[in-house]
């Protein structure tokens, strides 16, 4: 009795990306794709390589949306500070113009401390730690020499706090 032959590097139904929109926002750079054993052939699965700690959290259902919304509302406004390192594209398209139709770098840098202060040293630390810095809240809980378990805790409040502080509707 003859075998059926199995197609080798086949894509396995494991995949760490949830829905097709999230694989979607990834793009063809923030996905990898992996083997899910060492044996040659073996089937390969999809791995999203460019997630962000805040992502993580809204997807394993750790923090809710307005958490997440607040989250990335102090991350645009870092951003549009201009804290966060330039990288320089070349190859890009210049178009000449454009309108003055948003924040300047220094509104946005008083808006971005504006929040910080107003939900308060300890709280700012562990948003930044997360959002900006893209580390886990139990390493924050370690750094600060709290109980890691609490740093999720933390983690919460601060960004329950950043959403008052932006006004956005409690759920």
């Amino acid at each position: 009795m003859k075998r059926p032959k199995k197609r080798l590097n086949q894509l396995s139904d494991l995949s760490d990306f949830g829905t097709p929109e999230r694989l979607g926002k990834a793009g063809t750079d923030g996905v990898m794709y992996e083997r899910t054993s060492k044996q040659l052939g073996s089937a390969k699965r999809v791995r999203i390589v460019n997630q962000t700690m805040l992502d993580r959290y809204m997807q394993r259902e750790q923090i809710t949306k307005r958490q997440y919304e607040a989250g990335l509302e102090l991350y645009r406004l870092w951003f549009m500070a201009g804290r966060s390192q330039r990288v320089t594209d070349y190859e890009a398209v210049r178009v000449d113009g454009g309108g003055a139709g948003g924040e300047t770098v220094g509104e946005a840098f008083s808006a971005y401390m504006a929040a910080l202060r107003d939900i308060g040293r300890d709280l700012s630390s562990v948003a930044q730690w997360v959002a900006i810095e893209g580390m886990t809240a139990r390493d924050w809980g370690e750094k600060e020499g709290h109980d890691p378990k609490g740093g999720i805790v933390a983690l919460r409040l601060a960004l329950d706090a950043l959403g008052d502080h932006f006004g956005m509707a409690r759920g």
